[in-house]
């Protein structure tokens, strides 16, 4: 590969904040055996179908780039329960699967390199108490803390029982929580009862 077109390929990944599209590469006049040659040789990595990210020596990805890597690929997930609750600093512990929302509707593959669980939403659930926030110039979508927290218990077979009681702990010691919101959305989700018993144990 000629030392130009490595040059080209590495002010463009900067000007992605180290993502880049292969729609983008293409668009740039980088042919597909040239992304698939930089691939090989290290130079980029391959997050996931039609994405890669720049392998560079002073820079290094984020503390939390699985969740701008999966937002990356598919705008409109959502990240949730446990991994929210993570990204709001209720727990410290990074769980060992990124927690995905998706549409039920939604059928876009997701095939990172790391472990998520997704789970599926309604049209009327799936956008209540979303956050937008923005890392290092990539924007991700979060479910708020009551939400995530509420989530978080009504997937619990699918989240360590350890990690779902100590965030359950930990968001009943906050003094700014919102219980009367939690409750509301456990309502409407249909999962009252059984959050108001997680909450009631998590504060003794």
């Amino acid at each position: 590969m000629l030392l130009n077109t490595y040059e080209k390929v590495t002010e463009l990944f900067q000007e992605g904040n180290g993502y880049l599209s292969a729609a983008r590469l293409r668009a740039a006049k980088v042919t597909t055996v040239q992304i698939k040659e930089l691939v090989e040789k290290g130079v980029i990595e391959k997050i996931s179908h039609g994405y890669y990210w720049l392998v560079a020596p002073d820079k290094k990805k984020l503390e939390n780039y699985e969740m701008l890597e999966v937002c990356l690929i598919n705008r409109r997930a959502v990240i949730c329960a446990d991994s929210a609750c993570y990204f709001h600093g209720l727990i410290k512990e990074k769980p060992a699967k990124l927690s995905v929302a998706t549409l039920k509707t939604d059928r876009s593959k997701m095939n990172l390199n790391f472990p998520i669980t997704r789970h599926y939403f309604s049209d009327i659930a799936f956008e209540q108490d979303l956050e937008e926030k923005e890392i290092s110039g990539i924007k991700i979508r979060v479910y708020n803390l009551e939400r995530s927290v509420c989530d978080t218990i009504r997937f619990r077979n699918d989240i360590e029982k350890k990690i779902v009681d100590r965030i359950v702990k930990n968001y009943m010691k906050l003094e700014h929580k919102e219980l009367d919101r939690l409750l509301a959305y456990a309502d409407a989700m249909r999962v009252g009862k059984i959050v108001r018993s997680s909450l009631e144990a998590g504060a003794e």
